[in-house]
């Protein structure tokens, strides 16, 4: 299973310079945004992804779609992150289903 990144465009070269495969770079702009909309669609159709990360600033400008695979991640960006620990432990349980105990 491979793992796609959709991020601003630091956060793409970063994950492209860790070794990542599929990065795919954005900005915020109405185009952008279709065309990442789109993005999105094509990779949750391809059995090959297994995990998609978005960072969260383009996250929060679009409606990410509730699959169930693949996972998808939101992750922070260069700005840091806006969520808490609640916010990641509600990803895991719904990625695996299992609630966790506090």
């Amino acid at each position: 299973m491979k793992i796609a990144v959709l991020g601003d465009r630091d956060t793409a070269l970063g994950f492209r310079l860790a070794g990542a495969h599929e990065v795919y770079p954005f900005d915020t702009d109405s185009l952008e945004l279709e065309r990442l909309r789109n993005k999105i669609d094509e990779l949750i159709g391809r059995e090959d992804i297994g995990i998609i990360l978005i960072t969260e600033g383009l996250a929060q400008r679009i409606e990410i779609p509730d699959v169930t695979f693949p996972i998808i991640l939101q992750v922070p960006d260069r700005s840091g992150t806006n969520y808490g620990e609640e916010s990641i432990k509600g990803i895991v349980r719904r990625a695996i289903g299992v609630e966790l105990k506090r």
